[in-house]
């Protein structure tokens, strides 16, 4: 079953990539683990400035993402491959 058709995804790919990133990144910012079990960070997580970093790191690996696709894509052929 395929949930998103190619286009869309080729279409959408860095967005998607984005929204991905910011989610996982504050995923992992929202708890720790101790030995007593874990400890959540909701109200350190839920301030502005977290929220903006987590954003900012989101957005520069797409940027780079984008770069490194653009790069690739405007590669010349190395002859004799």
């Amino acid at each position: 079953m395929h949930l998103f058709s190619a286009t869309f995804l080729a279409r959408h790919q860095v967005k998607l990539l984005l929204v991905v990133i910011w989610l996982h990144v504050s995923v992992l910012d929202l708890f720790y683990i101790t030995y007593n079990g874990p400890v959540f960070l909701w109200q350190d997580n839920s301030q502005l400035l977290t929220l903006v970093v987590h954003f900012s790191i989101a957005l520069a690996t797409a940027g780079l993402f984008k770069m490194i696709a653009k790069a690739r894509v405007n590669k010349p052929k190395e002859l004799g491959q």
